[in-house]
């Protein structure tokens, strides 16, 4: 994300909600697991934030190599490559997984379906609001 906000506001706020939308359900099933290994809600809860902190070493990795421009190509490259990785072998799977699963899996298949959708809409709205967004927060910054 750190290398992501180097490049734009819009490159940035994009990727923050993608990894939002990752990050969330799978923070929630970090929880579970250790809940269901025996681990009081207190001790799941600060263990959960602790491992959730090491990812401002990444952000700051990411701002300090992020600005420069042939290393930030490779960021995004490896980046983008581990997005389709999660897709293809964990999300697509799971995906098929519930539908087969699901008493009614015509409406499971729709609803997720629904949820495809809404993101590739929320990075559509971004792509077209790119412009505005670069103003946001000072002007955005341009290493294109």
């Amino acid at each position: 994300m750190g290398a992501a906000f180097t490049k734009s506001n819009a490159t940035g706020l994009g990727t923050t909600i993608a990894v939002f939308c990752h990050e969330v359900p799978h923070e929630l099933g970090d929880f579970a697991v250790l809940l269901n290994a025996g681990m009081k809600i207190r001790y799941a809860v600060l263990f959960n934030f602790l491992s959730a902190c090491t990812c401002f070493l990444g952000l700051f990795v990411g701002l300090a190599a992020g600005e420069n421009a042939d290393v930030q190509k490779w960021i995004f490259a490896f980046t983008a490559g581990m997005f389709i990785y999660i897709a293809c072998a964990d999300l697509i799977p799971e995906m098929n997984k519930m539908s087969e699963a699901a008493t009614r899996p015509k409406l499971n298949y729709f609803l997720q379906q629904i949820g495809v959708l809404c993101g590739f809409l929320v990075m559509f709205i971004i792509a077209l609001y790119e412009h505005e967004l670069e103003n946001i927060g000072g002007g955005g910054h341009h290493h294109h």
